[in-house]
């Protein structure tokens, strides 16, 4: 297919249903800050600020809790695990937005 028609193909569906991408990027703009433990993202940027989602299971949240009672970094993997989820969601956010310029 040449870039041609391509072109004119898309001028053709932007005559006809623009007024779906003004809602679609509606949508995406009020819904960009909104964090879904369903949906597969667990950090995302809103403006200048950067929101981090992490989904511990119930017994790990206890643990996390027990580990903080004891004040023994030494002894403590959930919140290791947690300070490495977190270390990796900004950095990879981070990268996303040097790719963005």
């Amino acid at each position: 297919m040449s870039s041609q028609s391509e072109e004119e193909e898309w001028e053709s569906w932007e005559e006809e249903y623009s007024y779906m991408s003004s809602d679609i990027y509606q949508s995406i703009k009020k819904n960009s800050h909104l964090l879904d433990i369903n949906d597969g993202h667990h950090a995302k940027w809103h403006e200048d600020q950067l929101g981090v989602m992490i989904v511990l299971p119930f017994e790990h949240a206890m643990a996390f809790s027990a580990e903080a009672l004891m004040n023994d970094p030494e002894r403590s993997p959930v919140h290791e695990y947690v300070f490495e989820a977190v270390t990796g969601l900004i950095l990879a956010a981070a990268d996303a937005m040097d790719d963005s310029d």
